[in-house]
């Protein structure tokens, strides 16, 4: 990235610091990522009970702003140009940066593509759920709340997740490649023909439009979480089937799925059950069934005997489509 712009202003191509501008993009997720991590080791408080995991999502915003900001001066400049017609590129360093570019991102696609098909042992981590029970085997309302803790362990899927995560950086870089091959061609152009100059400012236009929607995606991601809503891959009702499909199960409400952050998806809700059915056997069986389904960061469960629930309570509806 930072020989692509020195490369593009010694140049005087756009094209080429559009392309930066895209690695600007992989480059401030890539240190976002790193800072959450740091950020999540830090202990929960009393004021911040679910910790500093949300503050991926708000240096991802931070960052596609920056990203906008960028674009637009790029874009700005690239219509000076067809304006005026008042700019010169030098070819050589143009040609120079972009083969260059090219190569570093065919070393990167090669590596990558070696890394999806290696071979792992063990897993990256495990799943963490608490259910909140009030149920008791002799007498269905007499014992209070007591917290259990479980963790569910998931070594294979977090190491699928793992290869699927080196397999879309591979496709990315592939794209990237592309696009630093689309430079390359416009730098040729430039080389034999300077009179066709006017290359360099479509290519930073048509770039522009190619960040951007890149940044879309990322946007869509960060306003689904800070909305709570349901995140991506999670069907509402197909969660709740499942929960209804345990047996002894007779009502599901108050269902809630949100996203923590982009990678952990949380869900609690209330389950009633029947009379005769053991509380203590419902509840493992509804754990294992969201932690074996789904990927849940965190599940919290309370389990109410049939007798509890209130008709015509609004709380108890299921959400609108």
């Amino acid at each position: 990235m930072v020989a692509e712009i020195v490369g593009g202003y010694l140049a005087g191509s756009l094209a080429v610091m559009t392309d930066a501008a895209h690695l600007l993009t992989d480059l401030t997720s890539f240190i976002i990522s790193l800072f959450s991590l740091w950020l999540s080791s830090k202990p929960a408080t009393q004021r911040l009970s679910f910790g500093w995991h949300r503050a991926e999502i708000l240096g991802a915003l931070l960052s596609v702003f920056t990203i906008w900001l960028v674009t637009g001066v790029l874009v700005y400049l690239a219509v000076e140009r067809l304006v005026t017609d008042d700019f010169t590129i030098e070819g050589s360093i143009m040609l120079i940066t972009s083969g260059c570019a090219v190569v570093a991102n065919i070393i990167m696609a090669v590596t990558l593509h070696q890394s999806g098909h290696g071979h792992s042992h063990g897993g990256l981590g495990h799943g963490h759920a608490h259910k909140n029970e009030k149920a008791n085997n002799q007498k269905p309302n007499g014992v209070p709340s007591e917290l259990i803790d479980m963790e569910q362990p998931d070594h294979g899927g977090r190491v699928q997740q793992a290869n699927a995560s080196v397999r879309a950086a591979f496709v990315h870089v592939i794209g990237d490649l592309l696009q630093s091959v689309s430079v390359l061609i416009s730098a040729i152009v430039i080389f034999f023909r300077p009179e066709y100059k006017i290359a360099d400012p479509i290519c930073t236009f048509l770039f522009s439009i190619l960040v951007l929607c890149t940044t879309f995606t990322i946007m869509r991601d960060i306003l689904l979480v800070l909305m709570e809503g349901t995140p991506s891959g999670v069907k509402y009702s197909e969660v709740r089937d499942r929960l209804l499909a345990v047996k002894g199960v007779t009502a599901v409400h108050n269902l809630h799925i949100w996203a923590l952050t982009m990678n952990q998806a949380m869900l609690s809700a209330h389950v009633a059950i029947d009379d005769s059915a053991d509380a203590q056997t419902v509840l493992r069986e509804m754990t294992q069934a969201c932690f074996s389904s789904y990927n849940f960061h965190s599940v919290t469960i309370q389990m109410e005997r049939q007798a509890d629930l209130k008709p015509g309570c609004s709380l108890c509806e299921n959400p609108n489509k």
